[in-house]
């Protein structure tokens, strides 16, 4: 390879290398913010758990669950995935996970998908899953609310369409120091045994709360607001997932190119004391040569004829 080859090649390498660096730290800056909005949405969760408890104690208000069956059920699973690439098997895993975890859970099902993400969508229909409705996913908080509604709805429309029995939502979550771990909850119905664990549980108070609404109403209204903040939760929870997951790899590419650098360079002083040496080996050869002819040459007048 020559000195100019070379020369290129460091420094295409090194553009490379502030690329990754400039990727590496707007993911990590996207990381803290969505954890910071989790938290948030993790307290919220809270309050409307509270206020189901609080509905709960009421004595002439008792929540059934509706009747749902085990054999061939009709489940909508809502994948979370990503846009964009970079993020390694963050899609591929989370697709796998989805089809194992239904096929353990029931027999026979029929599954129709909801693909939150163009990639997790390609893969999904890759592996010859129904979609029914698939959505891009934004990276603005902003947006992520309103989007959690939409998702309501559309949700509302496939069940009846479809006379749904389970919705199953799927994402991933950072955990510790792992970046993305899959994780599944049931929204629909919601879990009876927990909901009759919270009717068991003691109110934390003296005063049991006065409720003047209608209780039904007020259930149905909990319900639909526990909904989506538990979309909205899984939707910022994956983000912080996936970018986190890719600022992992932004290191390791990170790694790559300094450690690239390194032997480029290396190879380039290399090279280049190589040439030097070529150079000075010339010019001591030509010097040489030249002193060699000249002192063969038949015009010497340095000695007298006698």
């Amino acid at each position: 390879m020559s000195l100019e080859s070379l020369n290129h090649r460091i420094k295409t390498t090194t553009d490379l290398g502030e690329i990754v660096s400039t990727m590496k730290m707007l993911s990590s800056v996207s990381v803290g913010q969505y954890e910071k909005a989790l938290q948030s949405l993790t307290q919220y969760t809270q309050t409307i758990r509270d206020a189901f408890h609080g509905l709960f104690t009421q004595e002439n208000f008792d929540y059934k669950a509706p009747n749902t069956t085990q054999e061939s059920p009709k489940i909508l699973s809502i994948i979370i995935g990503s846009d964009n690439g970079l993020v390694g098997r963050f899609n591929k895993d989370l697709v796998d996970y989805t089809q194992n975890y239904i096929q353990k859970q029931f027999n026979q099902p029929t599954m129709l998908v909801l693909a939150v993400g163009k990639k997790i969508g390609l893969i999904a229909s890759s592996q010859k899953m129904t979609i029914s409705s698939a959505y891009p996913i934004s990276n603005s908080m902003k947006e992520l609310a309103p989007m959690a509604t939409q998702l309501i709805n559309q949700i509302n429309e496939i069940i009846t369409k479809n006379k749904i029995d389970y919705v199953y939502l799927f994402a991933n979550r950072k955990q510790g120091n792992t970046a993305f771990l899959p994780h599944a909850r049931q929204m629909i119905p919601l879990p009876f045994d927990r909901l009759q664990q919270l009717k068991r549980t003691k109110w934390d108070s003296r005063s049991i709360p006065l409720i003047t609404l209608d209780k039904h109403t007020l259930f149905s209204a909990l319900l639909k607001e526990y909904l989506i903040v538990i979309l909205l939760h899984d939707l910022v929870a994956s983000l912080a997932s996936e970018h986190y997951t890719r600022m992992i790899h932004m290191q390791e590419a990170e790694q790559n190119v300094n450690d690239s650098l390194e032997e480029f360079n290396l190879e380039y002083q290399q090279l280049r004391q190589t040439q030097i040496t070529d150079e000075l080996i010339d010019i001591v050869s030509g010097a040489e040569e030249m002193n060699k002819q000249k002192n063969q040459s038949p015009l010497d007048f340095s000695k007298k004829k006698k």
